[in-house]
């Protein structure tokens, strides 16, 4: 397995009337050092400017993708898993259709911004534990014109600028439709590690 083939990755993103953050996110994603081979972008049905700037970013960029979902009832406990798991299921079939290589499947909102080796860093501490299956950085939050950042357990990786490794992914049964998907997925990779 080459380097090149090792350092590429998937990105889903769930997005609804999100034409206030799509731009500046999109920036952030098309600057990585490492961009992705695909990213599936999931229109959950937007009635702003979203369809239209993912029009716009589809032309520029032949590694990004769309689909749109019909409207559907909105709930809090499974539509954002839903949501999600429309895209992951999309972007594992257009990959197998299309011959698209990968190593790793990525997780971002619509409303989170990277910097500019967000991905390759994540990449990096999975080359040094082979055992590692999902990986998150860290969250900062603007905060009064100040970024402050989250508290989090480094074990518990977030649910958005996550990286499963794509085996953990498969074997942990993939994106599930749940009212706690993330906590579900690091549940099942810790069990996998562990066994």
């Amino acid at each position: 397995m080459n380097s090149d083939f090792k350092r590429k990755y998937l990105l889903i993103t769930p997005a609804r009337n999100e034409e206030k953050n799509l731009p500046e996110v999109s920036e952030s994603v098309a600057g990585q050092k490492i961009t992705p081979a695909l990213w599936i972008i999931v229109d959950d049905g937007s009635t702003d400017d979203t369809p239209k700037i993912l029009g716009v970013l589809k032309a520029k960029y032949p590694w990004i993708q769309s689909i749109r979902l019909p409207p559907r009832p909105r709930d809090i406990t499974f539509h954002y898993s839903y949501v999600c798991k429309q895209g992951f299921d999309y972007s594992l079939e257009y990959c197998r259709e299309n011959g698209i290589e990968y190593e790793y499947i990525g997780l971002l909102d619509a409303d989170t911004v990277l910097e500019e080796n967000y991905f390759g860093k994540l990449m990096d501490e999975f080359e040094k534990n082979s055992s590692l299956g999902i990986a998150s950085g860290g969250v900062y939050y603007d905060v009064d014109g100040k970024l402050s950042r989250e508290v989090t357990d480094i074990n518990l990786p977030r649910g958005t600028g996550r990286l499963w490794r794509k085996a953990c992914f498969l074997e942990t049964e993939g994106y599930q439709i749940e009212p706690s998907p993330d906590s579900i997925s690091n549940t099942k990779a810790l069990l996998r590690a562990g066994s």
